[in-house]
């Protein structure tokens, strides 16, 4: 029989076998660059990093490139590919990026920025909701670097290689208003989405009204767009317990848990910051207070509804913005929770990797599936 405790100091070294350092492996005049360093891609293969680079006046705007760094425990990182992300739009602040991979997908990344137009503080206002709620969202699909046997150490390119993807899709969302309406009117917005799609010389591809009078290969392009902020206060309204302590939300976290072929649905985990009224149960003041919670959707991609899957109860979050970003769902394993909601669930939850919070940084780059960690 075992009795006593554990001095969690044990548990804070690493075997050094297994832990790198990042400065032993990084040239110093990329950290200098400002190298911001994600996370292991999903097959173990590549670390990912992005830079954020602007202008010295206040009217320049924010360029964003994507990096994939082939890694080797015994030598440092080779550069074997960088991207531009969202090309030609003009963005005059700093974005939150989001990196995703797709389970069943390794042939492109998915790509967020969102900017969240928040103040320094909380404010509540029980009449409308906060101008938090809007964001801007840029989304980037790049293409990973092909699977080819990597150089040795030392040797150049191949011939004919380049660092540039061969398949970069740029997508910019656009709030538009019908033709006729008032300027002042943005009850019934639209929204747009503009891209062009070409074929391999670069000739663009002009959209297909009729498909049987199509000759030879063709296109089609479906869209199906889900409004997030409708479906958290359409959840919160019908299916929260406490949505008579509910006042606003001002920051939202979108993962995709799975996609579900046999039914043609789509699982989503909504990490949400909200301001909400305590018990009633509980004595004193009643003043609203800042709490986070998740919601569960499954949207089903036949007919384009919605169906909550469950509501997670409040817990209380002093002292916590949503810019500080603890709160946010890219933390947790739901692997049991994905084995209740997906028939047949057997696999881990899609990786995805998120910056650090403004004025943060990630203390490690974990790759747990080979059991290698590299320490910034």
């Amino acid at each position: 029989q075992l009795s006593g405790q554990l001095s969690p100091r044990l548990f804070r070294k690493l075997p050094p076998r297994v832990c790198v350092t990042l400065k032993s492996i990084v040239d110093e005049e990329f950290l200098w660059a400002g190298h911001i360093f994600l996370g292991f891609s999903k097959c173990g293969r590549y670390v990912l990093s992005y830079t954020s680079s602007s202008g010295d006046d206040d009217f320049s705007f924010y360029l964003y490139h994507l990096y994939w760094w082939e890694f080797n425990v015994h030598s440092k990182l080779r550069l074997v590919r960088q991207v531009r992300l969202f090309q030609d739009e003009e963005i005059y602040s700093d974005l939150y990026l989001t990196v995703c991979e797709w389970p069943g997908d390794s042939d492109k990344v998915i790509v967020f920025g969102f900017n969240t137009r928040s103040a320094p503080g909380l404010q509540v206002n029980m009449m409308l909701m906060s101008d938090e709620n809007h964001r801007d969202i840029y989304v980037s699909a790049v293409a990973t670097p092909p699977p080819v046997p990597s150089s040795p150490p030392g040797e150049p390119h191949p011939p004919g290689t380049s660092p540039e993807p061969g398949y970069v899709n740029y997508t910019k969302l656009r709030y538009v208003l019908e033709p006729g309406e008032p300027p002042e009117d943005l009850e019934d917005d639209k929204i747009s989405l503009p891209f062009v799609v070409t074929d391999l010389s670069g000739r663009s591809l002009r959209p297909l009204r009729d498909r049987a009078t199509a000759q030879g290969q063709y296109l089609t392009v479906e869209q199906l767009t889900l409004d997030f902020e409708y479906v958290i206060n359409e959840v919160i309204r019908n299916d929260a317990a406490w949505s008579r302590q509910f006042c606003s939300f001002s920051d939202y976290d979108i993962v995709i848990l799975e996609v579900c072929p046999e039914t043609n649905q789509v699982v989503i985990n909504i990490g949400l910051l909200l301001l909400a009224f305590p018990s009633p149960d509980e004595e004193g003041q009643l003043r609203p207070r800042t709490y986070h919670t998740s919601l569960k959707v499954a949207w089903d991609l036949n007919s384009g509804t919605f169906a909550t899957v469950g509501v997670g109860d409040l817990t209380e979050v002093k002292g916590q913005t949503s810019s500080q970003g603890g709160w946010r769902s890219s933390g947790p394993s739901w692997e049991g929770e994905l084995r209740g909601v997906v028939p047949g669930f057997g696999g881990p939850a899609p990786p995805h990797h998120c910056g650090p919070p403004p004025g943060c940084s990630l203390k490690v780059l974990a790759d747990n599936e080979r059991y290698t960690w590299i320490v910034l």
